[in-house]
């Protein structure tokens, strides 16, 4: 090969692929646009922080009345795999998801289709499953970001002081709910914020605060407040049987009269219908009480007796009897189950339907 054809291969090699030049400008594009997005979330991360961070303002503020958009029907096309579980407490992941941010009594809400989907809650939309909680807000309505702060009218729910927080309050640095769980990615402030030092704000990593006396009766009252919320659906349901006489005044404890209710012992399962039947199930089902009737008022309490259950192997010839004891909660729950006495079952129960009228609380 000669000389001057060598020279031009050489140069011919030398030379820059256009091809490889594009792609080599959008790839260090993308990661430009990459980097900026990052700043910028940054940024108004730093906001937000700086927003939040006033003491008396963010205590009071945090727990302000927000509009809620209240969850469907339940969705009846429900993956086929976890239609039993509505029966159930729904665990906090479901199907890879975390549920952070969401209600407990609503975690049924949040479970797949037989398409896999979740049905936003206004119920104009549909997203895959695999878009709940994942930092990136489809729903109009923002119920598929209940764990993150991707939706600006998203809320958080921290369970154990029964309220909702704004999302912009999630993964701010700034702990709100008393048990951290707002702050679950671990977000810390930069000292360069330079936020307000108060004994009000406690700032990430977050510490269990829930058993203090100040939040505990916060708890408290918003279950009260939730209770009355929600008692005034009961009254509905019940009006058209106050006049009975055995359902409380407004007919507000008829409701219970249509649903069953399980609770589990270290040695029995327990299954209580009330107005209706309670039983005791282990190595034989028993009889502990059938029927109903309402005792006490709104100030001393209410509770409901059903006599009449089954008098074997109980003193002086008498029937098992089952007592419910009723307190205001914000969803119907039986807490404990006890025989204090031979024969006698105690019952504790939470109901809204024991809650005071909401213009009472």
């Amino acid at each position: 090969m000669d000389q001057p054809t060598q020279r031009q291969i050489r140069l011919m090699g030398g030379r820059s692929n256009p091809f490889q030049t594009l792609i080599a400008l959008f790839v260090t594009a993308v990661f430009f646009m990459m980097f900026q997005a990052s700043i910028l979330k940054n940024l108004q991360r730093s906001q937000q922080m700086l927003l939040n961070s006033g003491s008396e303002t963010h205590n009071k503020g945090k727990y302000s009345n927000m509009h809620v958009v209240s969850p469907p029907e339940i969705h009846r096309n429900i993956n086929p795999k976890f239609a039993q579980k509505l029966a159930k407490e729904i665990g906090i992941k479901v199907n890879g998801t975390i549920l952070r941010g969401v209600k407990v009594d609503h975690r049924k809400f949040y479970v797949p289709s037989k398409e896999g989907l979740f049905t936003c809650f206004a119920g104009n939309q549909s997203v895959p499953w695999s878009a709940v909680n994942n930092d990136y807000c489809d729903c109009e309505d923002g119920s598929d970001e209940p764990g993150t702060s991707a939706c600006k009218n998203g809320k958080f729910y921290c369970e154990p002081e029964h309220q909702y927080l704004p999302s912009s309050r999630v993964n701010d640095g700034i702990c709100d709910c008393c048990d951290g769980s707002d702050e679950w990615k671990g977000v810390t402030v930069s000292p360069d914020l330079k936020l307000p030092v108060s004994d009000d704000v406690q700032l990430a990593p977050c510490r269990d605060t829930c058993m203090d006396y100040e939040h505990t009766k916060m708890r408290e009252n918003n279950i009260i407040h939730e209770g009355s919320v929600a008692r005034q659906a009961y009254v509905e349901r019940g009006a058209s049987h106050a006049h009975e006489g055995n359902f409380g005044e407004q007919g507000e404890f008829y409701t219970l009269s249509t649903d069953c209710f399980v609770f589990k012992s270290p040695g029995y399962m327990y299954e209580v219908c009330p107005y209706h039947n309670s039983t005791q199930n282990g190595k034989d089902s028993w009889l502990i009480g059938a029927g109903g009737k309402l005792e006490g008022n709104q100030n001393e309490g209410f509770r409901l007796v059903m006599g009449n259950g089954r008098g074997d192997h109980c003193p002086d010839g008498k029937k098992r009897t089952t007592i419910i004891t009723f307190k205001c909660g914000s969803m119907d729950k039986i807490k404990y189950v006890s025989e204090k006495e031979t024969c006698i079952y105690v019952v504790k129960f939470d109901t809204p339907a024991a809650c005071p009228p909401l213009d009472e609380t």
